[in-house]
């Protein structure tokens, strides 16, 4: 049943056109109650708050839909809000999903707002970030919508704004967009990121409700906090200026940082037999009490809990940490009124993977960092 202004205060589901990038049209869905209707204006408020203004003009398709079903039968595929380019007929139907805040751009947009770099110039709707080259994330542009310019100058402008900074010249690009075929053509390309060799990485989501289901009550006790030591920095094993990484680390207003300790881990009596026979307690002379063999980072941006970091040592992986880190975050999370968490994981990373997947994360988008051609001149 088309959509009419007779349906306001139902659940309704709106295609609207969103622009176009690179002449390729691109197309969105809200999902939300339908407030009002009136001057050529629909006003959709979605299930986190955030109250939509759509021009009637914009408006492809649209429908009522039925309320939601109990959270525990909802498939875990499906945003408020989701951008489609080219086809404004997908044939996806929202409706039958879970009310995800963003996805694609929107979401690598909230994930550098938990990663912050420490110097940010706007583009159009392009983030220019840099970071002393503390991690990709905080040292490449986050191309999230139009910059503004045509494209060329807007890639002249982002490579004077790395040279200023002393660093190469990098963009993230979600793969299989418009933009990653047009810096192929002109010579960008892949660069690996992360500690390894991958060159793609994977960002997963998940509703926090269906993590915290599955992983129950923690079995190791994690300690939270918000207070950055050099142990942890350590085990993080990022290389940078300290200075820096501490800025990024905890500069935003909802961090908390994880931390299991070998005594908390041998406290457990399902470990305790298998580190005494495998570990003979600690390395010798380490002080259990204080000895980090796990940890990670989760930072609440709006309703998304984003998870990162996650390191367990060598010789206590198998053993439930990162599930029990992931449970105290998660549960730190909901208290922060979060409602859906993220991670990145490069795609290489088998066993983070299988267990993401234990703990109904799905696939949302993937990105690439890409670099500048050498100069020929």
């Amino acid at each position: 049943m088309p959509l009419s202004a007779s349906d306001v205060g139902q659940r309704v589901v709106v295609r609207r056109r969103l622009g176009v990038e690179y002449e390729r049209p691109v197309y969105g869905d809200v999902l939300g109650i339908l407030e009002s209707w009136s001057a050529g204006q629909l006003r959709v408020r979605r299930r986190d708050g955030v109250l939509v203004e759509i021009a009637e003009t914009d408006v492809v398709a649209g429908k009522p839909v039925p309320p939601p079903p109990p959270s525990r039968f909802r498939s875990q595929n499906g945003p408020d809000e989701q951008d489609h380019s080219d086809d404004p007929d997908t044939g996806s139907d929202p409706a039958a999903e879970p009310d995800q805040p963003h996805t694609g751009p929107g979401l690598a947009r909230v994930s550098a707002s938990g990663w912050p770099a420490t110097t940010v110039e706007p583009l159009g709707e392009w983030l220019l970030q840099a970071a002393g080259g503390f991690t990709g994330r905080a040292n490449s542009v986050l191309p999230s919508g139009d910059p503004g310019l045509p494209l060329d100058e807007a890639l002249a402008r982002v490579s004077d704004f790395y040279a200023r900074a002393g660093l190469p010249a990098w963009i993230q690009v979600i793969v299989d967009s418009p933009l990653e075929e047009e810096l192929r053509r002109r010579g960008w390309r892949i660069q690996s990121s992360g500690k390894g060799t991958f060159d793609t990485t994977d960002v997963r989501v998940a509703p926090l409700a269906d993590l915290l289901a599955r992983t129950e009550e923690p079995p190791v006790q994690v300690a939270l906090g918000r207070d950055l030591d050099d142990a942890w920095l350590a085990m993080y094993g990022r290389s940078g200026r300290q200075d820096t990484a501490r800025q990024i680390i905890t500069g935003p207003e909802h961090v908390a940082l994880a931390r299991v300790t070998a005594a908390a881990a041998n406290s457990v009596a399902a470990l305790a037999a298998s580190s005494v026979a495998t570990h003979g307690g600690s390395p010798s002379g380490s002080d259990p009490a204080t000895e980090l063999v796990g940890i990670a980072r989760g930072v609440v941006t709006g309703t998304w809990l984003g998870v990162g970091a996650v390191e367990v040592a060598a010789d206590r992986r198998r053993q439930g940490l990162a599930r029990a880190i992931m449970a105290g975050l998660g549960r730190w999370g909901r208290e922060c009124g979060a409602t859906w968490v993220y991670l990145q994981v490069g795609t290489d990373n088998a066993a983070a993977l299988a267990l993401y997947d234990r703990l109904g994360f799905r696939l949302d988008h993937q990105y690439c960092y890409y670099s500048a051609p050498r100069s020929t001149s």
